[in-house]
């Protein structure tokens, strides 16, 4: 049996419900991500309704922020990865975080 694979990357992108305050971010805030995430790769998976809790320590403070997964997968290219860390930084100044969490995992699709 032949098999017709695909290479692609699979991109999963954390962003923050709140700013640093906890003062909740507007939802079109938020939309924009996705609108974003389509306009490059023609479409996402959001998971609006199973919020992940983020936590960490930073100058010895412990932070708790709730969070939206939003995940794309897409042919896997230098081009991608170039525009998803592009994006992050992006993403990085409008939330006003230290960091955005972007992960990227090659996939073999069948």
């Amino acid at each position: 049996m032949k098999y017709h694979v695909q290479f692609k990357y699979r991109f999963e992108l954390l962003v923050p419900l709140a700013d640093n305050e906890g003062r909740p971010f507007p939802w079109s805030k938020i939309e924009r991500v996705g609108d974003s995430l389509i306009r490059r790769f023609g479409g996402c998976r959001c998971q609006p309704l199973a919020p992940h809790l983020g936590l960490w320590k930073h100058d010895g403070v412990i932070y708790r922020e709730g969070l939206l997964l939003f995940t794309v997968d897409t042919p896997r290219s230098d081009e991608s990865l170039d525009w998803m860390l592009d994006y992050q930084q992006r993403l990085k100044r409008q939330f006003h975080q230290l960091e955005i969490y972007v992960a990227v995992s090659e996939l073999l699709w069948l």
